[in-house]
């Protein structure tokens, strides 16, 4: 009998990989963190904001830490490790530290994470080294990424926008409308700008959101040109595999028939036989009912190499051996 599996199977296997996926929203987090305070200066402005902001940070910083002390402990040449690991350590520079005097500008390394989060996008598309992804795997992996990326760069726009607000309204060129002031309005300005479309009713006017538009045009395109080279993939794989496992099915049923046409099988035995493959493929009964009608027209055909169909029938009947088996004990009880 064929091993059956569980009808939920389906929700229970695992489609993405949430270890990466929280690292990559923990280094946008906490570039995002620099980002905000250095728009906002909320040590001067509010304080009680910038120490919630510190106690979150220091809580983001904890997480890294642990991920790269675990990682230390498991490697096995530690020079090699500092010397890929060293930026990622300096990048964790906390916002509490931009506090001391002269340090303010130390922030600035935050963008340093980007370089293991691009690691870690790489990895869950099967790109980099780190293990096998699925197809299905990194096309849910795509969609996260991308649902990330937008909201991240939606939020930044933003920011950057409030803060260019006043100087747009003292500047009798810069037309108000086309500011992405709401986060609704970012979220449909980023989803625009990532999927290359741009109608151009929003469109960045501060130098920051100017630099988070050209990196999502960029992701945008890799992105959705991966998206849709992976889709065809899948599709090209299941037609494939389907294709191969009705090849082996026909062949399977081939040989078996010539079993039975040259006695070597009992009619329990056959009908045994037939059961078993249909149990392994299920979804073609209706292709074995066919093919059973046309059960005599594939048993007369004559194979032009003897020798290669003697080998191919003796293959079949080791193969089948255990069915038959199976038949006599099914018969006398």
């Amino acid at each position: 009998m064929s091993e059956k599996k569980a009808w939920y199977t389906p929700f229970t296997k695992s489609l993405i990989n949430t270890q990466e996926i929280i690292f990559l929203t923990s280094s946008l987090l906490a570039i995002g963190i620099i980002v905000y305070d250095s728009i906002n200066d909320l040590r001067n402005a509010n304080q009680t904001e910038w120490t919630f902001l510190v106690i979150f940070d220091t809580v983001l910083l904890g997480y890294f830490v642990t991920i790269l002390a675990d990682s230390h402990s498991k490697s096995e040449n530690r020079a090699e490790w500092w010397k890929w690991n060293c930026l990622q350590i300096i990048a964790l520079f906390p916002l509490l530290g931009t506090a001391i005097p002269g340090l303010g500008e130390a922030g600035v390394l935050r963008f340093l994470l980007l370089i293991p989060a691009i690691q870690a996008i790489l990895r869950m598309l099967n790109i980099a080294e780190g293990g096998e992804v699925s197809v299905q795997q990194r096309i849910t992996h795509l969609f996260i990424i991308v649902s990330l990326l937008t909201l991240a760069g939606a939020v930044l726009t933003l920011m950057f926008e409030i803060q260019y607000e006043d100087e747009c309204i003292a500047d009798p060129n810069c037309n108000e409308a086309t500011l992405v002031l709401t986060f609704d309005n970012s979220i449909w300005y980023a989803v625009e700008t990532i999927t290359t479309v741009g109608y151009g009713e929003y469109y960045p006017h501060s130098v920051g959101a100017r630099v988070v538009a050209t990196i999502l045009l960029f992701v945008g395109i890799g992105m959705f040109g991966t998206l849709a080279a992976t889709l065809s993939q899948l599709f090209f794989s299941n037609q494939m595999w389907r294709n191969k496992q009705r090849e082996d099915f026909i062949a399977k049923l081939h040989l078996l028939t010539e079993l039975h046409d040259k006695g070597d099988l009992s009619d329990s035995q056959f009908v045994s036989a037939k059961k078993r493959l249909t149990e392994i493929r299920q979804d073609d009964e209706k292709e074995l009912s066919e093919l059973d009608a046309a059960t005599g027209g594939i048993a007369r055909k004559k194979s032009i190499d003897i020798s290669e169909r003697k080998e191919r029938l003796d293959e079949a009947k080791q193969f089948f051996s255990e069915i038959a088996e199976n038949g006599d004990s099914k018969d006398k009880k």
